[in-house]
């Protein structure tokens, strides 16, 4: 067992040389962000499609409700809100307009001076890439179930989920009824919500697709099942 740091940390970035790498890697895989808006108007879920610091810029995906679009784009100053993964990373962008971004309707902002950044993992997390494999049939009770290998793990969620590159899921993807199979124990059936997505190289040189999910209405003792495997190894 790998247990992960437990404490929370928060951390400013101020100068554009560290909220950039940051912002980028967001867009890169069209991170979810979140617009909480003022006066009980509603939340935009949308994406972070773009970061320009040179331009000086963020561009976000239009939501899909004109009406929160519209009260949006009559704020001064957004604050946005993303959650990849085990992290908690709020930006703001002033002076928001409607714009047109490869082919589809967006909002441009202001690049943000401030990046807050805050670890808020809860859970101690759990190698499983070492002794024991986990073999996962994603979204088996879906579509398209396709084989995953875990290589990651805690109680709030799976970390890191290794498949072909060739499966394509966006953010928000609910990978319903996947099985996971433990040695020794019973095949555990969870619905699954993908937080990111990105290939990756592995030490033997085959590109992967990994990806960030979290348990979604998982019973404790489901969850217990994984982690008591892991430490039986």
């Amino acid at each position: 067992m790998t247990p992960g740091n437990t404490n929370n940390s928060s951390h400013l970035l101020r100068s554009r040389s560290k909220i950039a790498p940051v912002l980028e890697a967001l867009a890169a895989r069209h991170q979810r962000v979140m617009v909480e808006l003022p006066d009980g108007q509603g939340v935009v879920n949308t994406q972070l499609l773009l970061a320009d610091p040179v331009g000086e810029f963020i561009v976000v995906a239009a939501a899909a409700d004109q009406a929160l679009d519209a009260a949006l784009l009559a704020l001064a100053r957004v604050t946005l809100v993303a959650e990849p993964d085990d992290w908690h990373i709020e930006f703001v962008g002033i002076a928001p307009s409607a714009i047109v971004h490869e082919n589809r309707a967006a909002i441009r902002l202001g690049y943000p001076e401030i990046l807050s950044v805050q670890q808020r993992r809860q859970d101690e997390r759990y190698d499983a890439s070492t002794g024991l494999v986990l073999r996962c049939v994603a979204d088996a009770g879906g579509f398209a179930p396709f084989d995953a290998q875990i290589r990651d793990i805690s109680l709030g969620g799976i970390s890191v989920l290794l498949y072909p590159p060739d499966v394509m899921i966006e953010p928000g993807t609910v990978l319903l009824g996947s099985r996971i199979e433990i040695p020794g124990a019973d095949t555990v059936t969870l619905d699954l919500e993908v937080r990111y997505s990105e290939l990756v190289t592995l030490e033997d040189g085959r590109r992967a697709r990994c990806s960030g999910f979290r348990f979604l209405n998982a019973p404790e003792d489901v969850k217990q099942k994984l982690v008591d495997a892991i430490n039986n190894r």
